[in-house]
């Protein structure tokens, strides 16, 4: 399991961050997913044991952060939100410093460095200062640094925030890459949802400090009920005013799909009903899987 919380509540003052956080989930890229405000960094970093849990149980890969810290910690790389540079180093001088700081001794941190650098696409600007870098290279150094001592997961914190498309693209590729390679595991925190449709295959949806849903992306955007995609051989307009008539509604879906909308209590037997009752033929038929802007919007609202 990647991630295990049980009744993690966090509290500053009289504010409550995380009220209450139960979620269990696995996978090779998560999507930490909610509004600014959500507790999504607060949950973070108590994963990372920077912060200790007002109540509860966290488990980051089989270890309980709150009696290992230190073991769970060697084990993560964490990317976090804004620049966070050092000025004065270059790129190459600040992933080496990473590594250092992990234990790695300096000519091995040396060539770590080398080899995050060319991962991330900044091998020709590994001698620069990080203070003239743009801020899309800033995130992929960040990323880099993260990643120098091998950890088992990596957790980024808003990423692709504040990057102009290009950069964004580039920066969710890497992600890719990462997820399909033999690295680490990602925890994505964002609130960008296509950013978690492109590179993950799990998430987990925090609202007001409470977790909604925590699970695969196709669990979470199983089909719409009483939704279904249809195509006929030929189109037909007796079969819209057909299922018009039995209280459904047809809509136009582009490239000849209809969305088909039963009426509450029908199932699809009906559409092959009506179908027939007009001699059209149905040459598809499927439910309609909800977008991942649908599912968030209905996990948001409770439902």
């Amino acid at each position: 399991m990647l991630l295990s919380c049980r009744g993690i509540t966090k509290r500053f003052g009289d504010i409550e961050a995380l009220s209450g956080v139960d979620c269990a989930v696995s996978g090779r890229a998560v999507g930490l997913l909610g509004p600014n405000g959500a507790g999504k960094t607060t949950l973070m970093k108590i994963c990372l044991g920077l912060l200790a849990p007002t109540s509860g149980e966290i488990e980051v890969l089989g270890l309980d952060v709150r009696s290992a810290p230190l073991k769970t910690r060697g084990r993560l790389g964490y990317a976090a939100e804004g620049p966070g540079r050092i000025p004065g180093l270059s790129g190459l001088e600040s992933v080496a410093y990473a590594a250092e700081l992990c234990g790695i001794p300096r000519r091995l941190a040396l060539l770590r460095a080398h080899e995050m650098l060319d991962l991330v696409g900044l091998d020709e600007s590994r001698y620069r200062g990080v203070e003239t870098y743009s801020t899309g290279m800033h995130q992929r150094v960040k990323v880099a640094m993260a990643l120098v001592h091998d950890p088992d997961l990596v957790l980024l914190d808003e990423p692709t925030s504040g990057l102009d498309p290009n950069s964004r693209d580039e920066l969710l590729d890497l992600i890719v890459r990462l997820r399909d390679g033999e690295g680490p595991a990602i925890l994505l925190s964002t609130h960008l949802l296509h950013d978690v449709e492109r590179t993950c295959d799990a998430c987990i949806i925090m609202h007001e400090g409470a977790v909604r849903y925590a699970g695969s992306l196709d669990t979470l955007q199983s089909h719409v009920e009483g939704e279904y995609d249809v195509r006929l051989s030929v189109p037909s307009s007796e079969f819209a005013s057909a299922v018009a008539g039995r209280g459904g509604r047809v809509d136009e879906a582009g490239l000849g799909l209809l969305r088909v909308t039963l009426p509450e209590g029908t199932g699809p037997e009906m559409i092959w009903t009506v179908a027939a009752d007009v001699g059209a033929a149905v040459v598809h038929l499927e439910a309609r899987a909800a977008s991942l802007e649908e599912a968030f919007l209905r996990t948001i609202e409770g439902q």
